[in-house]
């Protein structure tokens, strides 16, 4: 452990800390940290979906639908200041 575990933190460490560790894990900080593979990765579903026919045209942009949906009610959402 990065502390002694006799020491009890007050709410207000205990917060700063938490929101430490939620930035480090978040998938924004590991986009910032790889641009070029995210680019790569975006160029190549793009030349991938130029590629397909209608029909599975139609199912990509159906499951990239539902996929969004999904992950906008499972991620909390980010209190309005």
């Amino acid at each position: 452990m990065d502390r002694d575990q006799t020491q009890s933190l007050t709410p207000d460490e205990a917060k700063a800390r938490l929101r430490e560790a939620a930035l480090r894990v978040s998938p924004r900080r590991w986009l910032s940290q790889h641009p070029l593979g995210i680019l790569a990765a975006a160029l190549a579903g793009g030349f991938v979906v130029g590629r397909m026919d209608g029909a599975a045209l139609a199912r990509v942009l159906l499951v990239r639908r539902l996929t969004s949906a999904l992950l906008a009610m499972l991620l909390p959402r980010r209190p309005q200041k």
